[in-house]
């Protein structure tokens, strides 16, 4: 019976071990994970307002990514349960506009709409807000 569980605690390890290697943590704590060769998603912790999750985007993208601060960076899903970990909510985004969606221009912090983007510096402005909090 012992044996049975450990070789089932390992096969669940080994499941979830490489989404466990693949996870970063951006400066605010939030985890970020790849879901595919160019969709990420930031896990939010309770509470997080959609600053935080643009905060987290910038982070990876500048320094995962290591993009331009200028590259915009999109919602490709808005707000749902994560597919890449635990958490209350979770946001995907992208460097590249998903197909057939407008981008839209101005300050987003609902996390709901496909195609809200912000530049990788503008999305890293809410990391400076919560620090200039923070003490």
């Amino acid at each position: 019976m012992r044996n049975i569980l450990i070789a089932g605690a390992t096969a669940a390890f080994s499941a979830l071990a490489p989404q466990l290697a693949d996870a970063w943590q951006a400066e605010n704590r939030l985890t970020v994970n790849p879901v595919s060769d160019s969709v990420f998603e930031v896990i939010g912790l309770p509470g997080s307002p959609g600053s935080e999750f643009w905060c987290a985007a910038g982070d990876y993208a500048l320094r995962v990514l290591r993009t331009s601060g200028t590259q915009r960076v999109y919602i490709v899903r808005g707000r749902a349960a994560p597919v890449t970990g635990t958490g209350p909510s979770a946001v995907q985004f992208s460097l590249v506009l998903p197909d057939g969606v407008p981008p839209q221009s101005g300050l987003f912090l609902s996390m709901k709409k496909v195609g809200d983007n912000l530049s990788v510096d503008f999305a890293r402005t809410y990391c400076l807000d919560k620090k200039s909090v923070d003490f």
